[in-house]
């Protein structure tokens, strides 16, 4: 029986056969299929979680308005066959039971009606102050196999989720930014800040569900659009992040959430191979040539 490999293992094999990597990349776009057509037909909104009470929110609301209808009911239909004369008697255990069923009952009724009432605010999209961009590292152009993992991780959250801007930094490097950026703002100079620091030390995801009440926004709005709503931090690693931003409140679901996970999961095995290639006089280059020359020079001046 043939064995299934993990993408993680997958990733790890040097030597692994054409058809093992190929399975990978259909795996890919099978599951990016899946998530699509689950979104499409899912009609909760974002900030509700996918358990029974909230797939049937109106009929739980309206269950203690059933209740105490059926108690009026019943106590109609008591006093109706059982012949008792339809008058109150402090003295008659049966007309003190009755006071405290209409009692109960009545509580009931005006509990449903209070909570028929409350209806959850429907949050709106706003419009992104804010210009589209698709951007890829020019170092990293070069390798095609990790731009097409690139293509297909922007894919599966703008297709799967109400994601709007998706940013990877790593290795304090800005990777890809696709979809809104700020307005004026040059891509590529995304730099991570206390909170996504705080997310590749602990390794676990950061998810601020309305932007606007953290302290921390600014972090985020230096490369993300001012009135951006909210934003999902996820480590890749413990060298890099992956930010998703949304023009919800609440819009990521937990659903959502653990879909980014599983793409930082993906991408750290796909960027643990790959050299970051190096900016400026540095190591390497000319940088290099020219302490090389200079370091001969001094070895014929001291011979």
């Amino acid at each position: 029986m043939p064995t299934i490999l993990a993408s993680r293992q997958v990733g790890n094999l040097k030597g692994a056969p054409k058809k093992i990597r190929t399975f990978v990349s259909f795996n890919q776009q099978r599951i990016t299929r899946c998530a699509v057509k689950n979104k499409a037909n899912e009609n909760v909104a974002p900030d509700q979680s996918f358990g029974l009470v909230a797939r049937n929110a109106e009929l739980f609301r309206a269950l203690p308005l059933y209740a105490g209808g059926m108690g009026v009911a019943s106590l109609l239909l008591n006093r109706a066959l059982s012949g008792i004369a339809p008058v109150v008697d402090a003295s008659s255990s049966q007309s003190r039971a009755d006071v405290l069923v209409i009692v109960l009952s009545a509580v009931l009724l005006l509990t449903g009606l209070q909570w028929l009432s409350l209806k959850p605010r429907e949050l709106a999209a706003v419009d992104l102050d804010g210009t589209t961009v698709n951007y890829v590292d020019p170092g990293l152009k070069p390798n095609a196999t990790l731009l097409r993992e690139f293509e297909w991780a922007r894919n599966a959250m703008f297709k799967a989720t109400r994601c709007k801007s998706l940013v990877l930094i790593y290795k304090g490097r800005t990777l890809f930014h696709y979809g809104y950026i700020l307005r004026g703002r040059k891509p590529g100079e995304a730099m991570p800040g206390d909170i996504c620091n705080q997310a590749m030390k602990d390794g676990r995801g950061n998810y601020l569900a309305n932007l606007v009440l953290y302290p921390g926004r600014p972090e985020f709005t230096s490369f993300l659009p001012e009135n951006t709503q909210g934003v999902v931090v996820q480590p890749v690693g413990d060298q890099g992040v992956l930010v998703a931003g949304t023009d919800t409140v609440r819009g990521f679901s937990r659903l959502d959430q653990a879909w980014l996970a599983s793409l930082a999961d993906k991408l750290e095995v796909s960027l643990g191979d790959v050299a970051m290639p190096q900016t400026g006089m540095g190591f390497g280059g000319k940088g290099s040539g020219g302490g090389a020359k200079a370091a001969g020079g001094g070895a014929g001046a001291r011979r």
